[in-house]
C-alpha cells in the first residue's frame, strides 16, 4: 500500500489509524490472492517431500531442473540460443551440473545495463509484475518476476516458517523497510494491521529509545507466532523486549536482508526465548540459503543451481567461494552463471542431524550493513530502499561523520536529472525524518575497500555515538 505513488502514499499517512488498516487489509486481501494461488500450494507441497531427499535424489532432481531450464533458455531467448551454439553446449547432454562451468560467467554490471538479451520471449505471457531492487550496492535492477515466481518464491518461504513450527494463517510481525507512517511522526502507532494475512507491518525507521516501549507494548497485544524482520531492527526490539521482561513470547524470529551479527544473535534470543532462523535470498530470485533449527545453513537444491567457487574452481568444505547462480524460478528473466557478488563460507559437515538435504553453508557474507543515526537519536539500516524508485544510478553509497548530517554520494547515468534527486531525497527524509541534513555529491566512481567490497555505508561514527543514541 505505502510503495504506490507519491498521492496514495500522502493519503494512506493522512489516514486515521482504522482507515489505514482497512486499505492496508485491502491491499493486503490482493497480494494474498496473487502470492497462494495454485503454483503456490503445488509447490509447498513438492517442497514438502523433496526437502527429505538423500543426496542422490536431490541431485537428480536438481540436474533435471537444470536441463529443463536451459531447455527453455535456449527456445525463448536468442543470447542463448546464440551463446550455447558458440560453446558447443547441448543442455540435453548434460550429464552432470558442473558441466555447466563450460558457459562464461554473467556480470551483474552486465545485466544492470541491459536486461533486454535476457528476458524471455514469453515474458509479456508470464503474466508479470516489474519489480526494481537495489540490493546492498545502492546500484538498481528493474526486471519481470513471472507470477509463478513470485508464488514459487513464498512457497519456499513459507516452508522455511514451518521449520520453526509456524504456518500459513497464524499471527505473524514484521519489522523491516514498510513505511507505514510519516517519518517525522512522534507518537504511536508506528505500525499499521493487514487483517487479510493477520500480519502487524510495523516501521523500522521509529525505533527510538523513547519509542521503542509503545513497539513492545503493540506486540505483547497482538502475541505474534513469527516475528520478523532486518537483524538491526529485531536487535533494537530484543534490548526493549528485555526491559520490559521480556512479555513478546513467539514461536520463532525471521532475519534477512543482512547479515547477522553474533552479538546480534544471543540478544534477540534471549530476549524472546526462542530460535533466530537466518533467510538469505537475491532479489533476482535465484538463490535460496535458509537456517534450520540445529543452526545451520542450507543452499536449497530445488530452488537453484547455485556454484559456489573460489578462483576458477569449486569451493571445497571449509573454505569460502563467491556465488554463481542459475534460477529455477523467473523464466521471465533468464540468468545463468549469474555471479551475484555474495560469498559464502562452506561447512565441514556432509550433511545436517535435521535430516534435510542441499549444501550445507557455514555463513553468509555480503550483507554487513551499518547505521545511520539520526539527531533524534534512531539507528536506521537497510536504506537501499532509497533507490528503488530511481532507476538512473549506477550506484550509491550513504557517508556520515556527525549524527547531524549525511552525504548521498551518487554515480549518476547519464540520464540522471534533477527529478532523480527529488525522489532520492524524498524517500530519504520519509525514513530519516527533517531534522538532519542531507546533502549530495555526484562522482565518477565510489572507491572499494582494501579487500574489494563495496560499503554502501560508510560511517566513521564510533561505536559508543550509536550506543549513546539509543541511551541517551
Amino acid at each position: 500500500m505505502a510503495y504506490g505513488t507519491a498521492l496514495q502514499q500522502r493519503l494512506f499517512h493522512a489516514m486515521p489509524p482504522p482507515v489505514k488498516n482497512l486499505m492496508a487489509t485491502l491491499y493486503g486481501w490482493r497480494e494474498k490472492r496473487q502470492r497462494q494461488g495454485l503454483h503456490f500450494h503445488r509447490c509447498l507441497a513438492e517442497l514438502r517431500q523433496s526437502q527429505w531427499h538423500s543426496p542422490a535424489e536431490s541431485a537428480a532432481l536438481q540436474l533435471e531442473l537444470t536441463r529443463v531450464y536451459l531447455r527453455y533458455a535456449a527456445r525463448h531467448s536468442e543470447y542463448y540460443a546464440r551463446l550455447f551454439a558458440e560453446y558447443q553446449f547441448e543442455p540435453d547432454a548434460l550429464t552432470e551440473v558442473s558441466q555447466l562451468a563450460k558457459l562464461p560467467l554473467l556480470d551483474k554490471q552486465q545485466l544492470r545495463r541491459d536486461t533486454t538479451p535476457f528476458l524471455s520471449n514469453e515474458t509479456a505471457a508470464l503474466n508479470p509484475r516489474w519489480v526494481q531492487t537495489s540490493g546492498t550496492t545502492g546500484t538498481p535492477l528493474r526486471f519481470p518476476l513471472s507470477a509463478e515466481c513470485f508464488q514459487r518464491e513464498y512457497a519456499f518461504r513459507y516452508l522455511h516458517y514451518e521449520w520453526g513450527g509456524i504456518h500459513t494463517g497464524q499471527r505473524m510481525a514484521f519489522c523491516a523497510g514498510h513505511p507505514v507512517t510519516y517519518h517525522d511522526r512522534t507518537r504511536p502507532p508506528f505500525w499499521t494491521y493487514d487483517r487479510a494475512n493477520r500480519w502487524l507491518l510495523m516501521s523500522s525507521y521509529h525505533l527510538t529509545r523513547h519509542n521503542l516501549p509503545a513497539y513492545i507494548e503493540q506486540l505483547t497485544a497482538f502475541r505474534p507466532s513469527l516475528l520478523a524482520g532486518y537483524p538491526s531492527s529485531l536487535y533494537l526490539l530484543a534490548l526493549a523486549n528485555r526491559a520490559a521482561g521480556s512479555p513478546v513470547r513467539p514461536q520463532g524470529v525471521y532475519a534477512s536482508s543482512e547479515t547477522i551479527l553474533s552479538f546480534q544473535r544471543e540478544a534477540i534470543e534471549a530476549a524472546f526465548g526462542c530460535k533466530l532462523y537466518g533467510w538469505y535470498g537475491t532479489g533476482e530470485m535465484c538463490a535460496n540459503i535458509v537456517e534450520c533449527e540445529q543452526g545451520n545453513y542450507h543452499l536449497r537444491p530445488e530452488h537453484s543451481l547455485v556454484e559456489v567457487v573460489t578462483g576458477e574452481r569449486p569451493a571445497q568444505p571449509g573454505e569460502t567461494g563467491r556465488l554463481l547462480c542459475t534460477g529455477f524460478g523467473n523464466r521471465a528473466l533468464l540468468l545463468i552463471r549469474y555471479d551475484i557478488g555474495d560469498e559464502v563460507e562452506l561447512a565441514s559437515l556432509e550433511s545436517c542431524p535435521c535430516g534435510r538435504g542441499g549444501t550445507i553453508v557455514k555463513q553468509v557474507f555480503g550483507r554487513t550493513e551499518d547505521y545511520i543515526v539520526t539527531p533524534d537519536g534512531r539507528l536506521v539500516g537497510r536504506l537501499d530502499h532509497l533507490f528503488k524508485d530511481s532507476t538512473n544510478v549506477i550506484q550509491a553509497q550513504l557517508v556520515q561523520s556527525d549524527p547531524a548530517a549525511v552525504l548521498i554520494r551518487i554515480v549518476p547515468a547519464p540520464e540522471y536529472i534533477p527529478a532523480d534527486e527529488r525522489i532520492i531525497l524524498t524517500a530519504a527524509r520519509e525514513r530519516l525524518g527533517g531534522a538532519i541534513r542531507i546533502a549530495f555529491e555526484y562522482v565518477d566512481d565510489i572507491p572499494r575497500t582494501a579487500n574489494g567490497k563495496f560499503r554502501f555505508i560508510d560511517s566513521s561514527l564510533s561505536g559508543e555515538t550509536l550506543l549513546n543514541s539509543l541511551t541517551h
